[in-house]
């Protein structure tokens, strides 16, 4: 009683486990995998995505979350707010997306281990001994060759050993066997890269690491947006890890070309570990600094002021440089609070033809405590040195210069050389299967007969012209002058 129990236990877990490992090998649920994950890709692709950076801070979150909301809900609508639930504004880090790869992943390597057995035996030497009904002239690659005269069984055999000879001399595998339908016939079989089938293991390999790979990455990597003023430095790396990176801005550079345009945009960059200097380099954009296991690349840049803000008696309020990360209408746009006070400063700035740059300082307060409502303090366009300040106001603002600040993006990912090997090996394996496909190609030759008989058999990709140079040679061996039918096709 307690073994059918067991037995009956076992039976009703290895059923479910069975039908989900039929599902994972079954092709067509790998198909409507790739499809969802093409999909999922094309939106991710559509859509501009959050970068990596806003979804570490609830703050840079909000902010680029409220560009996305200008951007989009014009057209969208009520749906922002369904696809920001979704994750569609962050399609290659969301779980669920992960999650795709993570299922593929399995299902293609279940399916590949599941067509082990099949692809070995697809693989194995082929059966030389074939029926008559096999070399049947009607099918695709059969053809004869006419003698010259008809051969007796020593002939045959004769021939049959020098027909396998020339196979092996450009490169087949050869076997001679009895013909089982002719007494003293023989059948020659040769076989061109036998194994080459086995590469789209090494292709499936790749697929699967270059899977796994894109779902660690996106779950262990990590990209930080760094911004970066002449002179100035930022640690690297989220808030709390380990490790004590450094990076700094030691100068930017983007030369301009007669006609105004950029023609380059550089940054020196220097790297500190723990106080201490560890890298240094001047990238560019597709050349970034590496070490170890980072990545800087030069990103983006644009426009900063620097500024003095000082009390109406004189003493320093503030003093540095403001980003002017934002537009408005195309211009450089940024907002800066007045420490100490409730008013705040808008800041644009615009350039005349000649590329002079002036800067378009507003300054405004509430007209009451937590009032949305606003009053403008002044408004002044300042030139690089000039102050601007108006009655009443107990403040003053300098604009002491006009310069840029480098934007790099910072990125580690552990996955990379796994993604690199996945690469190779997909590379290798597409290489030596299209360009080694599978050919073979069976002589019959029968006592008291004038004629020899041919098939050739090739896999997707083989050509039957590659085959022609053997069977000129193979014509010639047997005396026959030429094929009656050359063969053709593939089976």
């Amino acid at each position: 009683m307690g073994d059918r129990c067991e037995g009956y236990h076992q039976e009703v877990i290895r059923g479910p486990l069975l039908v989900v490992r039929a599902l994972l090998a079954n092709v067509q649920f790998a198909m409507v995998q790739i499809a969802a994950i093409t999909i999922a890709a094309t939106i991710g692709v559509a859509l501009r995505q959050l970068p990596d950076y806003a979804l570490l801070s609830a703050s840079d979150y909000a902010v680029e979350m409220g560009e996305l909301r200008a951007l989009y809900e014009p057209t969208l609508g009520p749906l922002v707010d369904v696809f920001e639930r979704l994750g569609l504004f962050r399609i290659f880090t969301a779980p669920w997306f992960t999650a795709m790869l993570i299922l593929l992943t399995v299902s293609i390597t279940v399916c590949t281990l599941d067509r082990l057995p099949k692809i070995r035996a697809v693989t194995a030497r082929s059966r030389v001994e074939q029926p008559g009904s096999f070399f049947d002239a009607s099918l695709a690659g059969r053809g004869t060759m006419q003698l010259a005269t008809a051969l007796t069984a020593e002939q045959s055999e004769d021939a049959a050993t020098r027909v396998a000879q020339q196979m092996r001399a450009r490169g087949w595998e050869a076997s001679t066997s009895p013909d089982p339908e002719a007494p003293g016939g023989k059948i020659v079989h040769g076989d061109r890269f036998r194994r080459s089938y086995r590469f789209t293991l090494v292709m499936h390999t790749g697929l699967v690491l270059l899977i796994a790979g894109a779902a660690l990455s996106g779950a262990l990597g990590y990209t930080q947006g760094i911004l970066l003023t002449n002179g100035e430095a930022l640690p690297v790396g989220k808030i709390g890890s380990a490790g004590g990176l450094v990076v700094e801005n030691r100068a930017f550079s983007a030369p301009r070309t007669e006609s105004g345009a950029f023609a380059d945009f550089t940054t020196e960059l220097a790297l500190y570990k723990d106080g201490a200097q560890v890298a240094e380099k001047v990238i560019r954009v597709n050349d970034p600094l590496m070490y170890d296991g980072w990545s800087f690349h030069q990103n983006f840049f644009g426009p900063t002021v620097k500024l003095e803000i000082r009390s109406i008696t004189g003493d320093l309020l503030w003093s540095g440089e403001a980003p002017l990360t934002a537009t408005v209408e195309g211009a450089p746009y940024a907002t800066l609070p007045i420490p100490g006070s409730s008013a705040g400063l808008e800041l644009l700035l615009q350039r005349d033809p000649a590329g002079v740059a002036a800067l378009l300082v507003v300054a405004s307060e509430p007209v009451a405590p937590a009032s949305s409502e606003v009053r403008t303090l002044f408004a002044s366009v300042l030139a690089p040195g000039e102050i601007a300040s108006a009655p009443n106001v107990n403040f003053t603002v300098q604009l002491q210069a006009v310069s840029s600040y480098t934007g790099i993006i910072a990125r580690r990912d552990p996955a990379v050389a796994i993604v690199w090997l996945a690469a190779a090996l997909i590379m290798t394996g597409l290489t030596l299967t299209l360009r080694r496909p599978r050919a073979r190609l069976w002589i019959r030759i029968q006592p008291g007969r004038a004629e020899a008989d041919a098939a050739l058999l090739l896999e997707r990709g083989a050509r039957a012209e590659q085959a022609a140079p053997l069977l000129a040679r193979i014509a010639e061996t047997l005396g026959a002058p030429a094929l009656g039918t050359t063969p053709k096709g593939t089976a």
